[in-house]
């Protein structure tokens, strides 16, 4: 399944080399590369395994949204890391890829709380 982390202020995206280095920094195993292609609304993408778990994630060519394509606790933990990487003034919302749940992800939330989220709790 698809999740979303984003935000709607382009003004605060997050930028190109910030998400590079912070993907280097904290998830020194994800294989990083930049958009190829006609892919224009994809900017960084990149994949990521850990105990059998994969995920393929991609951020919007603005930096208010990060794609996950994951099982939902991976996409959380992203999601979670993703919401570190915004200011806290800004509202950083978590749902899936057709909306059925949208859920503001605050600082200091633990993964199990973005999970509950999607859970609708």
């Amino acid at each position: 399944m698809t999740y979303l982390a984003v935000f709607e202020d382009p003004s605060r995206g997050v930028r190109r080399a910030d998400l590079i280095a912070a993907l280097e920094r904290d998830w020194p195993s994800a294989v990083i590369r930049e958009r190829q292609g006609s892919q224009e609304s994809r900017d960084v993408v990149w994949t990521y395994s850990e105990g059998g778990q994969e995920l393929e994630g991609y951020s919007h060519v603005d930096g208010t949204c990060v794609y996950l394509d994951s099982p939902l606790e991976v996409a959380a933990r992203f999601a979670l890391w993703f919401r570190g990487l915004v200011p806290a003034d800004v509202e950083v919302f978590f749902c899936d890829d057709s909306f059925s749940f949208n859920g503001n992800i605050q600082p200091g939330m633990a993964v199990e709380d973005v999970v509950a989220i999607a859970a609708g709790e």
